[in-house]
Order: C-alpha cells, then sequence, then structure tokens
C-alpha cells in the first residue's frame, strides 16, 4: 500500500517574539508547513519580492515591521500581492471589525495571539481546501521525470515535494501553457523557467537539439517538447474516459497575462498545485536550472471520478482479468 503524499504549503511570518516562533514551528511541522522568518531579512517587502510561490502570510498585530505597525504593513503588502491570505494575529480575540476598511480588505483572517489552535481552521480554508489523490501525485512525478530525463542528458533531476501556492507571479522569462480537458477534470498544466539557464544546457549539448547558433527558438522547443511529453502522458494516463462528460461543465474563463509584472491569473482564488524541478550538470559546468510544474483545475474538478489506468490495469491483472502473454 502506497504511503500518503502529505503537499506542502510555505508561509512567510513577521514575529519577533521567540517563544511565538518557537509555538509556530511546532505547529507548522504537524500541519506540513514551511515556515519562513521574515525577521532574518530584515526588509518583509524585499523578502516578499524574493519568494513567489507562497502560500500565506501572517502578521502580528502588535510587531514593527520596517517602522511600521503589522496592519500598515498588511494595507502594503495587499496592493502589492493581492492573491496571497494575510492572517492577523491579534492580542485580543480574532474579529476585524474595529479595523479601518483598508486594513479589514487587506487581512483574510485574524486569530487570537493566545490559541493559535485556531490557525489551523484558517490553513484548511485558504490553503489545504483541495483533495488531490495521492495516484495523480505520484503519476505527475513520474511521468515529468521521465520527460525531462529523455529531453535532457548528463543532468540529475530532483523534484521538490508537491506543495500548494497562492502566488500569481511567473518565474523567469518563459512559460508554456497547455489545457487540460478530462470527465473528472478542466484546467491548466504550465511550465516556467529561466531562459539563459535553459539555453546554457542546450548549448552544452545536453538535448538533442543543434548547440550552434542557439537563441530563444532553441529553449521553446526544448520548453515546448517537454510540455508536450508531460500533458500527453498526463492524458493518457488519467484521462481516459476524455470524451465522455457532462457538457454543463464545458465553462471558459479568461487568462490575464500582465507581462510588467510577470503575473498570471486563471480566475480562480483556488491555490495552484506546484511542483520544483532541479537540472544539476553531472560535469558542473553550469549552473543548475529550475523549472516550475504548475497545475491549475480552475474549471471543473471532481476527484472522487479520478481513476489511474496503471492501477486499474494492475488490478485487472490481479483479478485474473488480464494475462501478459
Amino acid at each position: 500500500m502506497n504511503e500518503e503524499i502529505r503537499i506542502q504549503s510555505k508561509i512567510l511570518v513577521h514575529e519577533a517574539d521567540d517563544a511565538v516562533m518557537g509555538e509556530f514551528k511546532a505547529f507548522f511541522a504537524e500541519h506540513n508547513l514551511i515556515g519562513m522568518n521574515a525577521i532574518i531579512s530584515g526588509n518583509l517587502i524585499e523578502a516578499i519580492k524574493s519568494n513567489i510561490d507562497l502560500g500565506a502570510i501572517i502578521l502580528s498585530e502588535e510587531d514593527d515591521i520596517d517602522g511600521k505597525s503589522g496592519i500598515e504593513m498588511a494595507i502594503e503588502i495587499h496592493k502589492l500581492r493581492q492573491e496571497l491570505p494575510i492572517f492577523l494575529r491579534r492580542k485580543n480575540g480574532s474579529q476585524l471589525d474595529d479595523l479601518p476598511v483598508e486594513a479589514r480588505q487587506a487581512f483574510a483572517a485574524a486569530f487570537p495571539a493566545d490559541d493559535i489552535s485556531e490557525l489551523s481552521r484558517l490553513i484548511e480554508r485558504y490553503i489545504f481546501n483541495t483533495n488531490y489523490p495521492n495516484a495523480m501525485i505520484r503519476g505527475i512525478q513520474e511521468i515529468s521525470n521521465d520527460a525531462i530525463r529523455g529531453i535532457f542528458s548528463g543532468v540529475e533531476v530532483t523534484c521538490s515535494a508537491p506543495y500548494l501556492v497562492n502566488d500569481r507571479l511567473i518565474y523567469g522569462q518563459l512559460f508554456t501553457l497547455m489545457p487540460l480537458d478530462g470527465d473528472w477534470a478542466r484546467g491548466y498544466l504550465m511550465f516556467q523557467t529561466e531562459e539563459e539557464s535553459l539555453l546554457q544546457l542546450i548549448s552544452s549539448g545536453k538535448t538533442a537539439l543543434p548547440t550552434a547558433n542557439t537563441d530563444f527558438h532553441s529553449v521553446n522547443s526544448a520548453l515546448g517538447e517537454l510540455t508536450n511529453l508531460v500533458w500527453g502522458g498526463f492524458k493518457a494516463r488519467f484521462f481516459v474516459d476524455e470524451m465522455v462528460r457532462d457538457k454543463s461543465h464545458q465553462i471558459q474563463v479568461p487568462i490575464i497575462v500582465n507581462h510588467e509584472h510577470k503575473y498570471i491569473t486563471f480566475g480562480s482564488m483556488e491555490p495552484q498545485l506546484c511542483f520544483q524541478y532541479t537540472l544539476t550538470d553531472n560535469e558542473n559546468r553550469i549552473k543548475p536550472v529550475t523549472i516550475y510544474q504548475k497545475f491549475v483545475f480552475n474549471l471543473f474538478w471532481s476527484p472522487e471520478a479520478f481513476k489511474d489506468q496503471t492501477e486499474v490495469v494492475d488490478d485487472m491483472m490481479a483479478a485474473g482479468e488480464l494475462e501478459l502473454f
């Protein structure tokens, strides 16, 4: 029996009280969260700008953050990253009604300083609010690792644990997008990476592409091929009944890309499922390449109807309904 995969999420915290940070560390470990203490950076806004894959932010009402209160800082952060839920640790209670309108709009919710357990409810509501089948997570990793190794040679491929992000920022200069359209889910597969890093891999002969006169066209070809391979593998493994679906699910929403702010939105506030792949040159001649892979099931999601066709075949063989010859 396969062990359950626990999906993670990153939380940026600004908290000056060491005792409270100790509580947060224990809480994060219990709830499979990756906590990052923003106080260490000395500049909260810069810390937020340098982290593009966050699940939420926690601020303390009483903290002095870069010369501002937690409430004042939340208003500034909300203007910068409206998609990120900000939780306020309050000295008394968990209400926001006593705050100015602009502050109420900045915070997703609040929790009392003397009862961190209330944070559990907020985490479930704003981050871990979607069930992703274990077999799908494993299948994505297998399909993607095989595709990356099929395109890039002479590199070691490592994949992060799956995690959820509320951020909508784009990593690097290049991203691809492919629709996922099946009987139990509809949305998009997306890859994001840096052009220069991928160009170095191609120029170093780590792909089947020509190494001479490489340019952005070469990068497009490599990332396009990777996207096609993963999309095809996902479709073949998980969308066998692709043509059988309720037509009422055929809704569409605008996808908005703001190149100036490196921002993309799919018209949904649900967290995105993210995997981070790192390609390391076995000869250590070029720097590691980071590729982000995200899944956005913004149009339809019914995981109870999910089927992994490799498991279906295994079950049929075990039951004697299929036989190898």
